[in-house]
């Protein structure tokens, strides 16, 4: 337990360490302060919530195991914001946005039923969520790109960067969910620690690096402040 509170600890802190370069850019280049603070929350919504795990916060006892409400609070709000931000980049409508959230809702719950239910019905819930996840592949590998009104050539490699970090690091996601103790067992829980904290840094202290050294991945001509406000009008 100590070993597992100590990648708690760490996850914290790099997440912490992550959310300062948007929030500096926050304050000193409003004109993209919706960008900014979409990158910002990911890694300060996380940060919170390794704290809360590593203080032995929202641990619930299920029959499989321990399940960490904080970590599915954590993913309830940043994957959301993830696909915000690719959706800024996209801007492919509200209604493709709307779908992508609710896809990865109802993964996210059955991911949380799945840990809190006996095993006969939580792998009914790991299927369901297994199939939403697949709904969600095609939505950001197929339906995405097809709605996409990409600006520039830049904005379309940092957006193909961006979106195809998330689509192989979150796919990792579900294996370590089999694997861990509320799985199959084969990963114990100081280790299923360490490989989600690992995973969670880089899905978002990594895409937060990345869309920052892409210059947000805006057109220029939507650099001021009425651009911005024209780019995230379809999600609010």
């Amino acid at each position: 337990m100590a070993l597992t509170t100590l990648w708690y600890w760490i996850g914290a802190a790099g997440m912490a360490v992550g959310a300062a370069p948007p929030l500096r850019r926050l304050v000193v280049d409003p004109s993209r302060r919706r960008h900014y603070a979409v990158l910002a929350l990911v890694p300060a919504i996380a940060a919170l919530a390794y704290a809360a795990m590593a203080l032995g916060v929202g641990r619930v006892a299920t029959p499989s195991g321990s399940l960490l409400l904080p970590r599915y609070v954590d993913w309830l709000l940043t994957t959301p914001l993830l696909v915000l931000y690719l959706g800024m980049l996209a801007d492919p409508g509200r209604s493709v946005y709307a779908a992508l959230v609710g896809v990865d809702v109802v993964i996210i719950g059955a991911g949380i039923v799945a840990g809190a239910l006996p095993n006969s019905t939580g792998w009914i819930a790991f299927a369901v969520g297994s199939l939403g996840y697949l709904g969600l592949l095609y939505l950001l590998l197929s339906v995405l790109p097809e709605r996409a009104r990409l600006s520039s050539d830049r904005v379309y490699a940092d957006f193909t960067k961006l979106r195809n970090l998330t689509v192989v690091l979150w796919t990792l996601y579900p294996v370590v969910w089999l694997l861990s103790p509320l799985g199959v067992g084969l990963l114990q829980t100081s280790t299923e620690a360490l490989v989600v904290t690992y995973l969670d840094l880089i899905s978002k202290v990594g895409f937060v690096v990345i869309a920052l050294n892409g210059q947000l991945s805006v057109a220029p001509t939507d650099a001021d402040d009425g651009g911005d406000a024209e780019s995230i009008s379809s999600y609010s």
